[in-house]
């Protein structure tokens, strides 16, 4: 185990229980706590080491494609990521 607290703010379960997309959240939750850096860096990290990172969920069933945002805190141990937001996401890149 990494030692990860990996929690969802209750903005973003809203968010994914409306989506039907709970289930989803919940396993990706938990894969964070064992690849806290999972996904893209956003930005630069803090003078303390946290990220805000991107990641995806890919679509399944009834469930779309979604870009999901989190905030992964190093210190003070132990080291937590905070999943935030929670989007649709088609999958076309932005120009």
């Amino acid at each position: 185990m990494s030692g990860v607290i990996a929690a969802v703010t209750e903005r973003a379960a809203e968010r994914a229980k409306g989506l039907g997309a709970e289930h989803a959240l919940e396993r990706l939750r938990q894969e964070l706590e064992q690849v806290p850096r999972l996904g893209v860096l956003l930005g630069l990290p803090g003078h303390d080491g946290t990220e805000v990172r991107k990641t995806r969920i890919e679509p399944h069933g009834s469930v779309p494609g979604l870009a999901v945002a989190y905030v992964y805190t190093p210190a003070p141990p132990p080291p937590t990521v905070a999943i935030v937001s929670l989007t649709p996401d088609d999958g076309v890149a932005s120009e």
